[in-house]
């Protein structure tokens, strides 16, 4: 757990601002938005700028060497000014990564975080090299099954751990490329759907959902090339009937995921399938 071992008020200044952006390394930070960087100028300059907050975090695994956990808009918007602010700075002990990635997603102010920029962290300190984009699909895919309804995204992102597995599985599935060409896998229920069918056979998931990515080689009843058809031609919408600027059909995510489910209990019957399933059913149970 980090500690916090210091919290003053300070005139940060464009000297201070400077060093401590030179903190910002790590690799995991929210790119910066110059539009906020932008606001906080304004405010700066009218005087409606109150008080900072920046926090520094001292890595207990990497030789004691400081890291920005917040502040990167406002000491960049300090320099823009030319003016001084000030700000509470917060100095903390951080022992691990794991520590550092809390911390980091204790601060959700300002401009709000998204839930891929403080999952970011937590994927760092549990050794996971995914992308901002793969974090937040697979988190769609997690919610779908937890339920995360009305959870906070701090208490989310931990259930990366419970899914390191499956995720790693999809995350090859998905390698060298997420868009354009698997976009028709890139979404929460059916990332969902692979999770579930990955528990049940991991390999013959892989080979299932590999098929239903490049539908090769594949007979025209095949469960999983039905499948890959409907993906496509098929986008979320708020349920069963709305259609999409594309044209495209719609379906809700419920929906969605039971015909992946029927898909793949064919697919594992050795049965045809016509993907027959409606939002308003109970879900099949996974074969």
């Amino acid at each position: 757990m980090f500690q916090l071992m210091q919290r003053k008020i300070r005139t940060i200044g464009t000297n201070e601002a400077e060093k401590f952006l030179s903190f910002n390394c790590y690799e995991g930070q929210r790119p910066i938005r110059p539009r906020h960087i932008g606001i906080l100028a304004e405010e700066m300059i009218k005087g409606t700028f109150t008080l900072g907050l920046i926090a520094i975090a001292r890595q207990g695994w990497n030789g004691a060497e400081s890291m920005l956990a917040n502040g990167q808009h406002q000491c960049s918007a300090i320099l823009e000014v030319g003016e001084p602010i000030q700000a509470v700075v917060e100095e903390y002990d951080c022992k691990t990564p794991e520590d550092f990635a809390l911390l980091y997603r204790t601060f959700d102010n300002n401009a709000t975080r998204s839930l891929s920029e403080i999952a970011l962290p937590e994927a760092r300190a549990l050794k996971l090299d995914w992308g901002r984009r793969f974090i937040s699909i697979i988190l769609s895919g997690i919610s779908f099954i937890e339920g995360h309804n009305g959870v906070h995204k701090s208490k989310r992102v931990e259930f990366l751990k419970k899914y390191i597995r499956e995720g790693r599985l999809i995350h090859d599935l998905f390698k060298p490329v997420i868009f354009p060409e698997y976009r028709h896998l890139a979404r929460g229920a059916v990332v969902a759907a692979m999770i579930m069918t990955l528990r049940k056979d991991a390999a013959e998931a892989e080979t299932f959902w590999e098929e239903v990515r490049d539908g090769e080689n594949l007979r025209g009843n095949s469960p999983s090339l039905r499948l890959r058809n409907y993906l496509l031609s098929t986008t979320i919408g708020v349920g069963r009937g709305v259609t999409s600027p594309s044209l495209n059909a719609a379906a809700s995510n419920r929906e969605m995921y039971g015909k992946c489910i029927v898909a793949w209990n064919a697919y594992r019957r050795g049965d045809p399938t016509a993907l027959k399933f409606y939002a308003d059913k109970p879900l099949p149970k996974i074969a």
